[in-house]
């Protein structure tokens, strides 16, 4: 046998032995799904010294990909973009591959400066925006989200639409938000350069004033149906803890908080919201989550069940997480941040430490949550 004959042999051998194996051989792209993006709320930009989301990220021990800012709330100028912030996040986006900017965005401004088009009330609404009074102000931001470099930005469009403490809430006026929403996405989508620009749908979890999936604007005119969720329960017999609760009846009633109302179906929490996304062919995402500590009572406080269980939940394939934000701060509202800041140590040690063993590495050399 000659050594052209010998080579063509064995190259027939080596193809038949190799299709087979690249018959059922599973596609690169199904291999393994990467880990949720993570992200933070830390206050605001990032400033010229090192900014709370590089704080973050050391204390955390690992990059973040995603920082969730939110727009001023005053006036239609800073609906349209306010320079100083844009700025600053373009800087910190174009500061390492990969980073993104989750951007609230205001449905109209809630100050002395929100004119409507003339209606006789004299203050914006979802009606006047249905008919697309107010577009060229979305107009103006997509462009000055391109003109910054922001244009890979995910726009939280009026986030948390089915509670009553925005004046944008959609309370018995979903025909009317769901209208606005088509007419902003396709505004924005029309300016050259913003194509890439991504929208996310974000009620917040459980029932509310609104059913938020009455507001849904149609499946073209969403990227990701996202959801806020923080530790807090009005279900029977879960919070607020008492004070001389034991450690055994404090884990029950996280427990129970967790089961009865941030994840429940029958409340609209989490395990609804996953297979809506499912049935929309959505992404899910978290843009707002914390431990919480309120003053009435009803939060968790220092739940380290809670820390686990949406560690298991982010990073369950089923329900498709696609990015998650930390809300890293105390609000008027609630306490949730985990980072010692100006020299004042958290109120949460324990879940600082859990999401830390959790959350600090990604999510397949993450700790494994205890118990179910």
């Amino acid at each position: 046998m000659t050594r052209n004959t010998c080579l063509l042999a064995l190259t027939t051998l080596a193809i038949a032995w190799l299709v087979p194996c690249l018959q059922g051989a599973e596609p690169a792209t199904a291999a393994a799904k990467a880990s949720p993006a993570l992200g933070v709320f830390t206050w605001g930009a990032p400033g010229i010294a090192k900014g709370y989301q590089d704080q973050f990220t050391d204390w955390l021990g690992r990059p973040i990909d995603m920082a969730l800012d939110f727009q001023p709330l005053d006036s239609w100028e800073a609906i349209e973009g306010e320079v100083g912030q844009l700025r600053a996040w373009s800087k910190w986006v174009q500061a390492a591959p990969g980073r993104r900017l989750v951007l609230s965005v205001q449905l109209f401004p809630n100050g002395p400066k929100a004119s409507a088009t003339g209606n006789a009330q004299g203050k914006p609404s979802l009606e006047e925006g249905a008919a697309g009074a107010y577009n060229e102000h979305f107009r103006r931001l997509a462009e000055k989200l391109v003109s910054f470099h922001l244009e890979n930005s995910i726009l939280r469009l009026g986030w948390e639409f089915n509670g009553g403490w925005y004046n944008y809430r959609a309370v018995k006026k979903e025909a009317s938000f769901a209208e606005y929403w088509r007419q902003i996405v396709k505004t924005m989508r029309g300016v050259p350069g913003a194509q890439n620009l991504q929208y996310c749908w974000n009620p917040a979890n459980t029932i509310l004033q609104s059913d938020a999936r009455k507001c849904w604007p149609g499946d073209e005119y969403v990227d990701y149906v996202g959801v806020d969720v923080y530790d807090q329960s009005w279900a029977p017999e879960t919070y607020p803890i008492p004070s001389d609760a034991t450690p055994d009846e404090q884990l029950k009633r996280w427990k129970q908080a967790w089961s009865d109302w941030n994840f429940s179906k029958q409340h609209q929490g989490l395990e609804m919201w996953s297979e809506f996304a499912s049935e929309h062919h959505k992404p899910l995402a978290i843009p707002e989550w914390g431990v919480c500590s309120r003053k009435d009572g009803h939060g968790g406080g220092d739940d380290t069940y809670f820390i686990e269980q949406m560690y298991k939940f982010i990073n369950d394939p089923a329900n498709d997480v696609a990015f998650h934000c930390y809300f890293n701060v105390n609000a008027p509202d609630g306490a949730h941040q985990l980072t010692p800041k100006n020299g004042v140590p958290t109120q949460f040690p324990n879940s600082a430490k859990r999401f830390k063993e959790l959350f600090g590495a990604p999510a397949s050399a993450g700790g494994a949550p205890s118990g179910s």
